[in-house]
């Protein structure tokens, strides 16, 4: 999964020039991606390792990455 996600925000970056700042997931992704990094405490943790924020969706059958404003500082916390 992080190397998706990765592989997402690469691809999102070489094609707009610009990097994403958001994930969009849903809760099987996130967990398959929290089990990729076992040393890796809470949410923060996470979200500095990708550096992209995440967004929990039901509707999300495959993460996907987008670049959005967001009024708080983190849309997921642990």
């Amino acid at each position: 999964m992080l190397s998706f996600i990765v592989s997402l925000v690469n691809h999102y970056e070489q094609r707009h020039g610009a990097r994403p700042n958001l994930v969009y997931m849903n809760e099987t992704h996130y967990e398959y991606l929290r089990e990729e990094l076992p040393g890796i405490r809470g949410h923060e943790g996470i979200v500095a390792i990708l550096g992209v924020d995440i967004a929990l969706s039901d509707s999300a059958m495959h993460p996907h990455v987008a670049t959005a404003k967001l009024a708080a500082e983190y849309i997921l916390v642990s």
